[in-house]
């Protein structure tokens, strides 16, 4: 019996795999694919940060240091990027794997599995932000994925703009996969599962509102 579960497949086929991974007693290939996933979070926001997304700090700051200066800042930018983009892979991996693992009897790589399968989503997100970001000019807030467009026209409050900014089409793809899968690997009331889902994902939120919130350029 081939035990593997396909990241894409299930991802667009939760209501196949959930039952495959389910009645899995050994679920093979589980650190392989999800050291790839980290180098591909990595590689992706090494990417962004190459055509300066998210490195206004630095253009504002051109004029005040020497080009050497300049492209060495924007180096340690983008390696900078690349090591946080293996912490956020990881994050998104392990922190709710473990939350799920905790609140349930289902063996952790089952429920790191089920992480594999919302990280490309997550990373998805990024990769088309990329274009818009170099083409269009749009920042984080001004992404037509998310409610942070909409945060701006209710608040000026910055804090809730990157909250509402965190919010996203692909954050409700995310969350219906980790419901889906979830539900089905602990046997819970849906009512349950739900709230389990949507907290984890609040504290992400929150805390992303909250790195947003603080100006870097005030930091270095």
């Amino acid at each position: 019996m081939n035990n593997r579960i396909p990241v894409l497949r299930g991802l667009f086929y939760p209501d196949l795999y959930t039952y495959k991974l389910r009645d899995f007693e050994y679920v093979p290939g589980v650190w392989k694919n999800t050291t790839m996933l980290l180098l591909l979070s990595g590689l992706i926001f090494g990417i962004s940060a190459y055509f300066g997304i998210g490195s206004e700090f630095l253009s504002k700051n051109l004029t005040a240091i020497s080009q050497e200066n300049y492209e060495l800042h924007k180096l340690l930018f983008m390696f900078g990027q690349i090591i946080w983009g293996l912490f956020y892979g990881a994050a998104m991996i392990f922190i709710p794997a473990l939350f799920f693992w905790t609140l349930s009897d289902i063996g952790l790589k089952k429920f790191v599995t089920v992480q594999q399968f919302v990280l490309p989503i997550l990373l998805l997100e990024k990769v088309i932000i990329i274009p818009l970001a170099t083409t269009l000019g749009l920042i984080k807030t001004s992404s037509p994925f998310s409610l942070g467009v909409i945060a701006q026209y209710i608040t000026g409050n910055n804090f809730i703009i990157y909250f509402f900014a965190a919010i996203s089409l692909f954050k409700v793809w995310a969350i219906f996969i980790e419901f889906k899968y979830v539900k089905m690997l602990t046997g819970k009331k849906p009512g349950m599962v739900l709230l389990m889902v949507v907290g984890i994902n609040l504290v992400f939120w929150l805390f992303s509102a909250l790195f947003s919130f603080v100006q870097i350029e005030k930091i270095l």
